[in-house]
């Protein structure tokens, strides 16, 4: 009985393994096309940043990958062991079908654990990194704004340039101070810099300017057609502060999606973007998509063992060793699966409760799942 355990648990391992593989590699590739290599190509980060990027997109797709890599994986062990006859001999030996199942039913059990702890801690985790290195808010760093070559305009009343990056220091160092008007009232030149956010004496947010081998020209409050010469500095060393009344521009906030089961459990007790005298309405709208996105996470869990339970019927019925034909069936009832979810999480009534309905295509494939397995067990 043992050898027969480690053997279906072996195929399905491997076919799951390479499945998966094949997902992630898919998921990450099309992200670090879409995101990392913009981000190096207009120097928003180094490449070690980069690597760090890639790396943090592993956890965040791992969660999606896995139930598609299972149902595949299952689907082409018993798709091949149905055609091979396998299951015919296991079952003239005793074994039901159910029985046969059981212990790859159980080790997915374990992986949609750890597809829960992907979805509810470790994906939010991964993803609130990946976004706070692309905005340049890690550390509160101002410098991940700062495209080399293009001048920014991101800071009220400065204009930021720079020739070049390397980490947190830009080269080729040009700023611009405007006054009301939006003329030029400072200059600033410098062979490197580098931008924080601190805070000043009064409690204020400031930006500090930290500069090498600088050059500073000024000009007085005088009339933008006055073209007199102003004064000049030079400096091997400069710190300059720019007060700022618009931190919320290189403030980075937190989306849904990034928050942990902590998190969003916290914010349905507390609140999370609405003022604490909101209405009644507003506020049960807000918990309503705080807990929508808490269970679609469990659902989305849940559904590594619920697509593995219907993979088993499923293949036995078809019996085809074709990968191509497994690999298509899997695609279909995964599309089926996730039209489910997504027609569920539309609902956007709080008395019809849809942080329930989510979990509705789940049960709903774990009670066709053990239909088929009982009109498979008895051919």
């Amino acid at each position: 009985m043992r050898i027969l355990d480690r053997h279906v648990l072996r195929e399905c391992g491997v076919a799951s393994a390479l499945a998966t593989g094949a997902f992630v590699f898919v998921l990450v590739a099309g992200n670090i096309a879409q995101q990392v290599i913009g981000a190096v190509s207009t120097g928003k980060v180094d490449a070690w940043q980069a690597l760090e990027l890639v790396w943090l997109l592993f956890p965040t797709v791992l969660p999606y990958a896995l139930p598609m890599g299972v149902l595949t994986g299952v689907l082409m062990t018993f798709g091949r062991m149905g055609a091979d006859g396998e299951v015919t001999a296991m079952k003239s030996a005793g074994l039901s079908l159910w029985r046969i199942a059981l212990p790859v039913w159980l080790a997915v059990a374990a992986l949609a654990l750890f597809s829960a702890w992907l979805n509810l801690q470790a994906g939010p985790d991964s993803e609130d990194g990946f976004q706070r290195i692309l905005v340049g808010a890690a550390g509160g760093n101002p410098a991940g704004l700062i495209i080399p070559g293009k001048l920014n305009r991101q800071f009220k009343g400065l204009l930021i340039r720079a020739e070049s990056k390397e980490g947190d220091v830009l080269k080729g160092f040009r700023l611009w101070q405007l006054d009301d008007k939006g003329a030029i009232r400072q200059t600033m030149v410098a062979e490197t810099a580098r931008l924080s956010l601190s805070v000043d004496a009064n409690g204020g947010s400031v930006l500090r300017v930290r500069l090498s081998k600088a050059r500073l020209s000024a000009r007085g409050a005088q009339d933008e057609l006055d073209l007199r010469p102003g004064s000049f500095t030079s400096a091997d060393e400069a710190v300059l502060e720019f007060p700022r009344d618009d931190a919320g521009h290189v403030a980075y906030v937190k989306r849904l999606r990034m928050m942990t089961a902590g998190e969003l459990i916290e914010a349905m007790d507390k609140g999370w973007q609405l003022p604490p005298d909101a209405p009644a309405a507003d506020k049960a709208l807000e918990v309503m998509r705080l807990k929508v996105q808490l269970m679609f996470r469990i659902a989305t869990a849940m559904s590594v063992f619920s697509l593995a339970m219907l993979a088993v019927p499923l293949a036995v019925t078809v019996g085809r060793a074709e990968t191509n034909v497994n690999a298509a069936m899997a695609l279909g009832v995964a599309l089926g699966y996730y039209l489910l979810t997504s027609m569920a999480s539309w609902v956007k009534v709080p008395s019809l409760h849809p942080e329930a309905l989510v979990l509705l295509p789940n049960l709903l494939v774990i009670v066709i799942a053990c239909w088929l397995m009982a009109r498979a067990s008895r051919r």
